[in-house]
C-alpha cells in the first residue's frame, strides 16, 4: 500500500470513529437473549435482532470463542443454506444513499462447513420485506477452523434507504456447523474495531423490537395495575422500559390461563380462566391488557395482573 493509500485509510478510520455510534447492527456480540433459547431453534428469532433459517440445529456458545467475544452462535444444516439475518430499519439508514457500507463478523468451520457467504438486501417499501433486492452476494471463500474476522463491502442505493437486511450463510457436507460472532455493518469501506456498547444500552436498543416480562415468582410476580370491568374482567397496563418501534403486533404468553392471576385490593389472588390477550388500546409506551377469571371481581376496583409462579412471562414483539 503507498503512503497516500495509508493517509487514506486512516482518513477513512478517523472520519468513521468521529461520528459516535458506528455499528447498524444491534446486538452483534449476540449477548443479549431475552427470549432465553440456548440451542434447538430451526427457524426465526434466536438471539435478539438475529433471525436463523435453513437450519437443523443453532445453539449459543460461551466457550471456545474469539478472545473479545463471551458468547456467539452456532448454526447447523444436513442440506442448504443456514443463514443468520438482521434486519435493519428504514430509520437507521436514511444517511446511506449512494454510500459504501462495510460489514464484518467472526466466523469459523465447527465441523464440515465448507464456503462462507454474505449478502447485503434492501426492503421493497419501508420496512417491509415482503419483496427485496439482493444488492450482491460475496463468497468469501473457505471457512477456518480457526475465528477468522470476514469483510465485505457494498455500495447502498437509494432503494436502500427502505431498510437493510444483512445475511451471512455457509455451505458444507454431511452435517455442518458454523459459529458466528462480532457483527458489524457500517458507513464506509473500512472495517473498523467492533464497537462494545454497554449491556444496558444494548438492551435497551434490542428492547425497542422485543420486550419479556419475566416473573420470578415472588416479590416480581405482578405484571401491571389496572381496575376491574366487571365482576370476569380486568384491564392491566404494563409501561414497557423503552419505546417500541411501533405498538406491539403480538403477545407472546406462558403456559396456561392457571398460570396467571388478578389480585383486587389486598385479597387473594383469583385466578383467570383464560391466558391475557391484548388490547387495541395498546401504544409503543403501554401494554393494555385483559384478564379475565370465572367471577369474584368487583366491578370499577383496583387490582393487579399477577404470576402464579416463576418463570411466567407476558412478551411483546415490534420486529421487522
Amino acid at each position: 500500500m503507498t503512503k497516500a493509500a495509508e493517509l487514506a485509510k486512516m482518513g477513512e478510520v478517523l472520519t468513521n470513529s468521529s461520528k459516535g455510534r458506528t455499528n447498524l447492527i444491534i446486538n452483534g456480540d449476540m449477548a443479549i437473549n431475552q427470549r432465553g433459547a440456548t440451542s434447538g431453534i430451526t427457524s426465526g428469532y434466536f438471539v435478539d435482532r438475529f433471525t436463523l433459517s435453513g437450519c437443523s440445529a443453532s445453539a449459543v456458545i460461551t466457550s471456545n470463542t474469539p478472545t473479545e467475544f463471551p458468547t456467539a452462535i452456532t448454526v447447523s444444516a444436513t442440506s442448504g443454506n443456514p443463514i443468520v439475518t438482521q434486519k435493519i430499519e428504514s430509520k437507521n439508514v436514511q444517511h446511506l444513499s449512494g454510500k459504501v457500507v462495510t460489514a464484518s463478523f467472526f466466523a469459523k468451520n465447527v465441523s464440515n462447513a465448507t464456503t462462507l457467504f454474505v449478502s447485503l438486501q434492501y426492503a421493497g417499501s419501508a420496512d417491509n420485506w415482503g419483496s427485496s433486492t439482493t444488492i450482491t452476494e460475496h463468497n468469501l471463500g473457505s471457512l477456518s477452523s480457526d475465528w477468522v474476522k470476514y469483510t465485505a463491502s457494498w455500495t447502498v442505493p437509494s432503494g436502500g434507504l427502505n431498510g437493510l437486511q444483512l445475511n451471512i450463510l455457509c455451505a458444507g457436507s454431511s452435517t455442518f456447523t458454523m459459529g458466528v460472532t462480532g457483527v458489524m455493518l457500517q458507513e464506509g469501506s473500512v472495517s473498523t474495531p467492533f464497537e462494545h456498547r454497554s449491556f444496558g444500552e444494548e438492551l435497551a436498543l434490542c428492547q425497542r423490537y422485543y420486550h419479556r416480562h419475566v416473573s420470578d415468582g415472588s416479590s416480581q410476580n405482578m405484571f401491571g395495575v389496572g381496575f376491574c370491568d366487571s365482576s370476569t374482567n380486568a384491564t392491566v397496563q404494563i409501561h414497557f422500559p423503552t419505546t417500541m418501534r411501533d405498538q406491539p403486533s403480538a403477545l407472546e404468553t406462558t403456559g396456561t390461563a392457571g398460570n396467571y392471576a388478578i389480585r383486587e385490593g389486598g385479597g387473594a389472588d383469583i385466578t383467570c380462566n383464560a391466558v391475557p390477550t391484548m388490547s387495541g388500546d395498546t401504544t409503543p409506551n403501554v401494554a393494555v391488557l385483559g384478564f379475565t377469571t370465572s367471577g369474584s371481581l368487583t366491578a370499577d376496583s383496583g387490582c393487579m395482573g399477577r404470576a402464579v409462579s416463576s418463570g411466567v412471562h407476558l412478551s411483546f414483539t415490534a420486529e421487522l
